[in-house]
């Protein structure tokens, strides 16, 4: 009976493994045709499985991806960028009848993003046998527990981390683990289009079932994204989409992952957005095992409300010899709804209070306060004034606003003239002051001149050298802008027709700051 139980056990470690990416077995690399080259035991499996679509898709490699939820799972400092509340839900149908779900939830401060993980693996039922006697089946499953956060340290510079519970359930016994996980971000390192990253994950204590023990799948690794395509207007038809452009976004992804004992192995994708509302994703995980294999992806953003999708199909665990395919398909799916901001975290320090609270003089302070806040912006607002800056609200709220600044360009230039500083200083401080944390689109302006095609990437390049101004001279993040060329439509020429050196041409060679204050960066 104790043989037989000791062997469940160590079927029971090995066989999620095997399954999950890490085939492995005794002291030596197990060598089948085609197949592993895994070395070792690993418990706590359920801390290696892929569980957010997007990581599906891009084949895993999602070490230099930030700002989004599912980092929580990978690499916990691209947390540092996300600057709303949000709530994902996850869940995989998996191959032999097995399910894994989790959920993660963020925080975001003015100190850093904040976060809680969960996950659960059901594993479904086993057989125990007593002599080579079958007998009742009892169930087994993995929990896992996981929190943490990041920081950004500078501009390009974020670090993060969490920490994890994982607990192994098999009939009537039960092993834990707890451990580590840490990472780092250069994000726009290099061309401010590179972002490189890497960490460690899973290094935790063993996990033990009567004499069998044994660690988690620890793993390193290193990642990098490059922007391909960022706010590239594709198409502008009056007729589609209420004359609105099509502006595209991608992004490749690769990463190599360096498993404690196990052979290395690399993963790529690409993801591709349109509007920011359809996503498309691919990619590709390589290795020797059953790891190897194409992924493909969906989702959709509406609002503050994103639905994805991704698949794969793993073939035979990586051993050719199988004469049917056991392992089969993946289905993963998410719903990942965002809502609020730092604000409505900030802690609240109870005050115990002995006396009888002065209602009329807590109301007079803060009547002070706002109109001394009024006070300091009142001659940087007369200033923009001065400088001709006309500002116009979008919305009825005054949410959004449109700052038109009288920065012109040459004719066939992108160059921001030095005369021009002074008035983008006084901008870079309204933005600075006013609107710390909403989401700045620099839009460029051409004259009707040339092609239509040259005209849309000549308002583009004009747009860039802005945004690299209020970056460079004056420090404000290059996160909180986006950029986009509206070359020479009719309807947004301030002098309709001038052209070159025609009167008015000047100020169709333009660009206009839209500020909106209900998105953040």
């Amino acid at each position: 009976m104790l043989r037989a139980r000791t062997l469940a056990l160590l079927l029971a470690l090995a066989a999620p493994a095997a399954l999950a990416q890490t085939a492995t077995t005794g002291q030596k690399p197990v060598n089948f045709p085609g197949g592993d080259r895994d070395n070792g035991i690993f418990a706590s499996t359920l801390l290696e499985l892929p569980i957010s679509p997007r990581g599906v898709a891009l084949g895993e490699a999602m070490g230099a991806v930030e700002g989004d939820p599912s980092s929580m799972w990978y690499n916990a400092a691209g947390l540092a960028r996300i600057r709303t509340n949000s709530l994902m839900v996850t869940a995989t149908q998996r191959f032999a009848d097995t399910q894994l779900g989790g959920a993660t939830i963020t925080f975001p401060t003015d100190i850093g993003t904040f976060a809680i993980a969960g996950r659960a693996l059901n594993e479904g039922t086993i057989e125990q046998s007593s002599n080579y006697t079958i007998g009742a089946r009892c169930r087994s499953y993995q929990l896992g527990l996981e929190g943490g956060g990041a920081l950004q340290l500078a501009t390009h510079f974020m670090v993060g981390g969490s920490l994890f519970y994982a607990q192994q359930s098999l009939c009537n016994q039960s092993a834990a683990s707890i451990g580590v996980n840490a990472g780092v971000l250069l994000p726009e390192f290099f061309w401010d289009r590179l972002t490189v990253g890497g960490g460690v994950r899973n290094w935790g204590t063993p996990a033990t079932f009567d004499s069998l023990s044994a660690r988690p799948p620890l793993n390193g690794y290193v990642a990098a994204a490059v922007d391909l395509l960022r706010h590239s207007n594709l198409m502008q038809n009056p007729s589609l989409f209420r004359g609105q452009p099509i502006v595209a976004d991608a992004k490749f992804v690769g990463q190599l992952n360096m498993p404690y004992r196990n052979e290395l192995y690399g993963a790529a994708g690409i993801e591709g957005t349109v509007n920011g509302v359809v996503i498309g994703r691919v990619g590709y995980q390589f290795g020797d095992d059953n790891r190897k294999g194409l992924s493909l992806g969906a989702g959709i953003n509406v609002g503050q409300f994103r639905l994805e999708y991704a698949f794969r199909d793993r073939k035979n665990a990586g051993a050719s010899f199988f004469s049917y395919d056991p392992i089969g398909d993946e289905h993963h799916v998410s719903a990942t709804l965002f809502f609020g901001g730092p604000q409505t975290n900030q802690p609240v320090v109870p005050v115990i209070i002995n006396q009888p609270i002065d209602t009329a003089a807590i109301n007079a302070a803060v009547r002070q306060a706002v109109q001394r806040e009024l006070a300091s912006l009142r001659p940087l607002l007369d200033s923009l004034r001065n400088a001709r800056v006309e500002v116009v609200r979008v919305d009825s709220s005054a949410m959004i606003a449109r700052y038109v600044v009288p920065i012109h360009f040459d004719f066939d230039s992108s160059v921001v003239r030095e005369g021009d500083a002074a008035t983008l200083g006084q901008v870079a401080e309204v933005i600075r002051r006013a609107y710390p944390t909403a989401l700045v689109t620099i839009e460029g302006f051409a004259d009707p001149a040339g092609s239509r095609d040259y005209n849309m990437r000549l308002s583009r390049r004009r747009a860039e050298a802005v945004k690299a101004v209020m970056i460079s001279r004056f420090n404000l993040p290059a996160a909180q802008f986006r950029t986009i060329g509206y070359g020479e439509q009719f309807e947004r020429q301030v002098s309709p027709g001038a052209r070159r050196d025609d009167p008015g041409a000047e100020e169709n060679r333009r660009v206009t700051f839209t500020i909106d204050a209900t998105r953040h960066f």
